[in-house]
């Protein structure tokens, strides 16, 4: 027996995530969901494969079973209507562990009195044919991040506000000091534009420029919600 667990990203404009998808996640079986403040990236003119335009955003976060998962990857679609243009995008990821049992009863039940149904039949692991890029840039410099990556072919893209947590032992990245206040940007984009994308990051954004990005990659499972002017 495999027992899965799923982490599902949803990214929509703020005012419709402040609200509408909060409810729409504890009624469909997710009651602890996190949330996150984030802007886009993509130009007005141009339809980003998140099908939003560059507007604040808000980054939602949520641990699933595989039959929750289910039930939310498709009733993101006919209920949220998250397809269409303008409305968002959701991804999900195969999580590897969670640290201890209260943790997983805690992060997928509401409480760590409750004891989840985690026995499901033994599945392949979905390969949706896109991958999350994750670059972590010095604050103010997303733009730099988001110039390197649009020329490899990346077509938007969401920006969270961080602060390192480290930034007061004064740590140094190849010999530079690391401000404290960082960008982290969230990319999806075809498998096959992934190595490229992350190459121009490194080269154009990378340690040794003023940004200091940091990227790497993850496998998306199932992604909902995308959108390019192509479609």
């Amino acid at each position: 027996m495999n027992k899965r667990l799923y982490y599902i990203i949803t990214i929509t404009n703020r005012v419709m995530g402040s609200k509408h998808f909060l409810d729409f996640y504890r009624a469909f079986g997710a009651p602890v969901v996190f949330s996150a403040l984030g802007r886009g990236t993509a130009s007005d003119d141009v339809l980003s494969y998140l099908g939003l335009e560059a507007t604040e955003k808000s980054v939602l976060f949520s641990v699933v079973t595989p039959q929750i998962k289910d039930v939310l990857m498709r009733e993101l679609v006919d209920t949220m209507h998250i397809d269409r243009p303008g409305s968002g995008i959701a991804v999900c990821l195969h999580l590897s562990s969670v640290g201890g049992r209260s943790a997983m009863q805690y992060l997928i039940s509401g409480g760590t009195d409750v004891e989840p149904d985690l026995t499901v039949k033994e599945e392949r692991m979905s390969n949706s044919g896109y991958e999350l890029v994750v670059a972590i840039a010095n604050g103010g410099y997303s733009d730099m991040v988001m110039e390197a990556a649009s020329a490899a072919g990346a077509q938007g893209g969401t920006v969270l506000h961080t602060r390192a947590a480290d930034a007061a032992n004064g740590n140094k990245f190849f010999g530079m000091a690391i401000t404290e206040e960082r960008e982290m940007i969230l990319l999806v984009t075809p498998a096959e534009k992934r190595a490229a994308i992350m190459q121009a990051i490194m080269e154009k954004a990378g340690a040794q420029s003023e940004a200091q990005s940091v990227v790497f990659s993850v496998a998306l499972d199932e992604v909902a919600g995308l959108y390019s002017v192509e479609s």
